[in-house]
């Protein structure tokens, strides 16, 4: 007899939907591929949700009865058939493989399970709308903060002094890139007020290449005060920007 799964423990499946958007780095011109959350409703939410709208109708029952047409549309793919599930697509037998003739081809193969969905799965689809959208991209990276002036990276930076900051993907761009000392309160925390930031001059950095950054600290800082150092850039190559600014944040600085 098929196995009748313990309906007690059966949950109503979410309907949330978000959308990831990843760098494309193949084309690497700034755009992003999108990937949509899998909020993938089991087969015990969906006989939970049937029988919770159908007070009538007994789970086991169900249950037992998708278990049976589960097993016979098995049995029709291991006969070599193409087998439509209840009118919402067609799961097809195809061939995974590469070859140049049918000498290459071996006798059991290298098969793969396909759907073609029908039309009213993609009427089904039709109204959703996107509740949130997240960007995944490649922050920079701080490595290091050398102090030239005194040739020392313990965390302490000199006033109008040149400093060196090693990393990756620090390279700024245009528009709403940047240097920016962010003061810290006593507990350690940064401003997040942008107004109280200071921002490096564009004259004052030297060297922006993507694994570092020289510039002349800001003679504004305070001397015994600490900051956190947040550079922010939409660099991506020669010839294009990112279509979002990324950053990163030092650890803090305590400026001599």
């Amino acid at each position: 007899m098929a196995k009748i799964e313990n309906l007690s423990t059966l949950e109503n499946s979410s309907s949330n939907v978000s959308v990831t958007l990843h760098e494309n780095y193949l084309k690497k011109d700034g755009s992003y591929y999108a990937r949509v959350s899998r909020n993938t409703a089991s087969f015990k939410n969906i006989i939970s949700e049937i029988a919770e709208e159908n007070k009538g109708l007994d789970p086991h029952l169900l249950q037992y009865s998708a278990i049976l047409i589960q097993k016979k549309m098995l049995k029709m793919l291991e006969q070599g058939k193409a087998v439509n599930l209840l009118d919402l697509a067609t799961m097809y037998i195809a061939m995974k493989c590469n070859v140049k003739g049918k000498s290459d081809v071996s006798e059991k193969g290298q098969f793969v399970i396909k759907l073609s969905p029908t039309k009213i799965v993609q009427d089904a689809i039709s109204s959703l709308s996107v509740d949130k959208v997240v960007y995944v991209d490649s922050a920079p990276e701080i490595t290091e903060i050398k102090d030239l002036s005194t040739n020392q990276s313990d965390g302490t930076v000199t006033k109008d002094k040149p400093i060196a900051i090693y990393g990756s993907k620090l390279k700024l761009g245009e528009s709403e890139s940047g240097i920016h000392f962010a003061p810290l309160d006593t507990a350690g925390n940064y401003d997040r007020d942008e107004s109280n930031w200071i921002t490096v001059a564009p004259e004052k950095i030297f060297r922006n290449l993507p694994g570092e950054l020289n510039l002349f600290v800001p003679d504004s800082l305070t001397e015994g005060d600490s900051y956190h150092i947040i550079i922010r850039t939409n660099y991506l190559s020669k010839d294009r920007s990112r279509k979002e600014t990324i950053q990163t944040i030092s650890n803090s600085v305590e400026v001599a």
